[in-house]
């Protein structure tokens, strides 16, 4: 154990050496997830589309309209600006709003007297969600107006035309008439309306004390697997370096052998696998809310999938016939595991076969227990067939390693 612990030892005091080759290899993947953070949020935040209104009409029914397109749940979704048609139009153009809104003169009376008239709705063509949003809205309300042009013709028909001559207001009966007239329209439909004859009810099931992923978090766990992989990838050339040093051939050649030796290498792995892993966990806890409780666990199962990942790759240099076609072949290795396991793209944002397939890889694989151990679907029990999956890679693979360091390695 003496011997293993000082290997250990001097592979952690030689990659300490090299700090920028470890800030590299974290760096990067968190380096992309921030700017996606940066192009896309927190993956949480409700998007807003900007609504600019040129109401040349000025009338009730025309201010009822804007506000009702900027009152409610609406307002949480659309920011109503009103400006000049001039105004409007240069700032769409500009691609300042997401659309223009042109409400033309006498709009008020055609609706009231159920005459032709016509909404203009300018879009920005940059925009292609948020102007498609606008769009459903107003085509909804268009549907609104006209039920109700055909419901309540005759009360409205009646104030279309403001009151009488020489009067302010409207006379008291038709007031009280025209309001008996709308009290029997409700009370007519009430029964299809209050409440609605068909409601939908929605319900989902999640795992209790699972944390919704959102877009921010099914980034978060790509790019900290692309750091897992850059670290193992990075690291699985560490025999070709002792062999040119001389210190492998005197390594081996201790009574201790081979199997001391690669313990000792992937305990030293192990360490500084780990204590990236908890570096990376802890700061996608802070920014997404992780539970300080599933920090370590994570932490563990990324440090031992990526032991198990640098062994694979350490087979690759191994079998090579040297440093350099070790480093090409674990490179052509390394991009299909990244673009199909998952580890550049979430799962969720792929095709459902290819998906499938990237869940298959060693990468993918390990990142879905990954993903459940964070999401708080995973239970210790239920880890157990996964580790032991992961030990029983680490096993093979070590032993594959020692067969081939005992062989041909030291004689290329």
């Amino acid at each position: 154990m003496r011997y293993v612990w000082a290997t250990a030892v001097k592979d952690l005091r030689r990659r300490l050496r090299d700090p920028l080759a470890l800030a590299l290899w974290l760096g990067i993947p968190f380096a992309i997830l921030t700017l996606l953070s940066l192009a896309f949020g927190g993956g949480e935040a409700t998007p807003q589309a900007r609504l600019l209104v040129a109401d040349e009409d000025q009338s009730l029914v025309s201010g009822l309209l804007a506000g009702a397109l900027g009152q409610g749940q609406l307002a949480e979704l659309i920011q109503v600006e009103e400006v000049t048609p001039e105004e409007g139009r240069k700032r769409i153009g500009e691609g300042d709003g997401s659309a223009l809104l042109l409400i033309p003169p006498e709009f008020g009376d055609a609706v009231l007297t159920s005459q032709p008239t016509r909404l203009t709705l300018l879009t920005n063509p940059a925009q292609s969600i948020l102007p498609g949003i606008l769009e459903e809205v107003l085509s909804l309300l268009v549907d609104a107006v006209f039920y109700l042009q055909r419901l309540a013709a005759e009360p409205l028909s009646t104030f279309s035309g403001g009151p009488p001559d020489g009067a302010a207001t409207f006379p008291d009966q038709v007031v009280s008439s025209t309001s008996v007239e709308i009290n029997q329209l409700v009370d007519g439909v009430s029964e299809y309306l209050f409440p609605p004859l068909l409601s939908v009810s929605v319900e989902v099931e999640e795992p209790e004390g699972q944390k919704t992923l959102n877009l921010g978090t099914l980034f978060f766990n790509s790019m900290f697997f692309l750091a897992i992989l850059f670290i193992a990838q990075g690291m699985s050339d560490d025999f070709w370096v002792e062999k040119r040093q001389g210190t492998l051939m005197r390594s081996l050649t201790t009574p201790h052998g081979v199997t001391s030796l690669l313990a000792g290498k992937m305990l030293a792995a192990f360490v500084l696998l780990l204590v990236m892993a908890i570096l990376g966990v802890t700061a996608g806890a802070a920014l997404y809310g992780f539970p300080a409780a599933r920090i370590l666990p994570a932490a563990l199962w990324a440090a031992a999938s990526g032991l198990a990942l640098l062994t694979l790759f350490t087979l690759l240099q191994l079998f090579a016939t040297s440093q350099k076609t070790g480093g090409l072949l674990s490179t052509l290795v390394l991009f299909p595991l990244m673009m199909v396991g998952g580890s550049l793209f979430p799962f969720e944002a792929m095709p459902g076969w290819l998906a499938a397939i990237g869940r298959r890889l060693p990468n993918g694989w390990a990142l879905e227990q990954f993903k459940a151990i964070l999401g708080g679907g995973a239970t210790a029990v239920g880890l157990l067939p996964a580790a032991a999956v992961l030990l029983a890679a680490l096993v093979v693979g070590s032993w594959l390693a020692g067969r081939r360091l005992r062989g041909g390695f030291l004689a290329r």
